[in-house]
């Protein structure tokens, strides 16, 4: 009697969900693994290795089997989202067998350390007049930023990439703020193409930048929630912790309310993410105290996009983390209606957060009506990021696949996501 193939959990990662893709075309074509692999010019054992997520499997690979299984594009559509799985996996194991932290922690560590130490506590004083370059290029960035907000990082990052490229060095010089502006979007676009090492280049561009100028409130943003947060999406919660503490120590003296409010919600999603409620929940209260005190005139222009619909995702993605799924579709819900409709990109995210939730605690039929709209606003955004979280809503309405409602979901996202996700291999530059 054959043994009985292992049982897959698709929510787990791409890997598990790739997997299981791979599974159910392979069981449909009635192909064993062995025949596969024949067809493939691979062996059986690694097919095996990859539909148990042991291995992850190469782009010749995914190319192969979606063209003999006939996927139309389904598992070349996960390609990007394995490739990103695979470099985040290997990191985590450099740094296990080498118990020590790899050469960029260690520049994210030193430059951290370096902000710390400078004596130009306080903020950033005037800046010198702005030259023609810097000018152009300041209104240059409300656009990149409008477009980036409104469908993604694939329309601008190879733009923004070209001004850090070209005119960084002089923009230091004439205007500091608007460079740090740059490197800020270059970031956390890359982390939105799933470039995660790219993104946190450019941060830490920004912040030697903001030591060497005295901007040391921004330099805590940067610290307390840009760096922070990237850490969260890399799924080290505790490097986050100690990035948000380092942030939140730096800037006791300067910062905002509403500054302070952005950088402990990060916090309260480091400590969801480990499974705190009382410490997650202190941080939530602390932000809601923070924000109540705040003052839009007396905050910093940059931090005016911290609004009720950022603060509403936030505790969503906390509430989802910590299993309290009726909180969390409450939150998901409240940010989804404030955003504007053209926020596609943020959109598609809270919107596959929120259909996730409602599949996780069973309300299905929910679930795929959300999911729809979570489908159509990915395939309005050129996100990684968008792509990425959509596909594991799918992957946990996957064991459900045998009902028609959760079928037709399938098919519609076979259907209008047909591309693979844009990411930072598929931009010029």
């Amino acid at each position: 009697m054959g043994q009985a193939p292992k049982e897959l959990t698709p929510t787990a990662s791409p890997l598990h969900f790739f997997g299981a893709q791979l599974r159910e075309l392979r069981e449909t074509a009635g192909l064993s693994q062995a025949e596969l692999g024949r067809v493939t010019l691979n062996s059986a054992d690694l097919v095996r290795k990859i539909e148990t997520a042991e291995r992850a499997a190469s782009r010749q690979f995914v190319d192969r089997c979606d063209e003999v299984l006939c996927g139309g594009g389904m598992l070349r559509r996960l390609w990007p989202l394995l490739e990103r799985e695979r470099e985040l996996r290997s990191t985590i194991a450099d740094q296990r067998d080498h118990g020590t932290l790899g050469p960029s922690a260690r520049a994210e560590d030193r430059l951290v350390l370096d902000w710390l130490l400078a004596h130009n506590a306080g903020d950033v004083g005037p800046e010198p007049p702005q030259l023609d370059l810097a000018t152009h290029a300041a209104e240059r960035l409300m656009r990149f930023r409008e477009v980036d907000h409104l469908q993604g990082a694939g329309r601008t990052y190879p733009e923004v990439a070209d001004v850090v490229r070209r005119d960084l060095q002089k923009l230091s010089q004439t205007a500091p703020s608007v460079a740090i502006g740059y490197l800020e979007l270059a970031g956390y676009e890359a982390v939105d193409l799933g470039a995660d090492t790219q993104a946190r280049g450019h941060y830490l561009r920004a912040l030697e930048i903001t030591t060497r100028t005295g901007n040391r409130l921004y330099g805590g943003y940067l610290i307390g929630v840009s760096l922070a947060h990237l850490a969260l999406h890399g799924g080290d919660a505790r490097h986050a912790i100690r990035l948000v503490n380092a942030g939140l120590r730096g800037v006791a003296d300067c910062a905002t309310p509403a500054v302070r409010a952005a950088i402990q919600v990060v916090a309260a999603r480091a400590h969801a993410r480990l499974g705190d409620e009382r410490a997650s929940a202190a941080a939530l209260h602390q932000v809601d105290v923070d924000l109540d005190r705040s003052r839009p005139a007396e905050e910093p222009e940059w931090i005016g996009y911290f609004g009720p619909a950022d603060l509403a995702d936030e505790k969503a993605h906390c509430f989802f983390d910590l299993g309290l799924h009726d909180r969390a579709q409450d939150e998901a819900a409240t940010a989804i209606g404030l955003l504007h409709p053209s926020r596609m990109r943020r959109l598609a995210i809270d919107s596959s957060l929120h259909a996730t939730s409602l599949a996780r605690s069973g309300d299905l039929d929910r679930a795929c009506a959300v999911a729809h709209e979570a489908i159509d606003y990915t395939a309005g955004t050129t996100s990684f990021r968008s792509a990425h979280r959509v596909t594991m809503m799918l992957a946990e309405l996957h064991p459900h696949a045998t009902i028609p409602s959760v079928r037709e979901v399938n098919d519609y996202a076979r259907t209008v996501l047909a591309d693979a996700p844009v990411s930072l291999a598929d931009l010029p530059g």
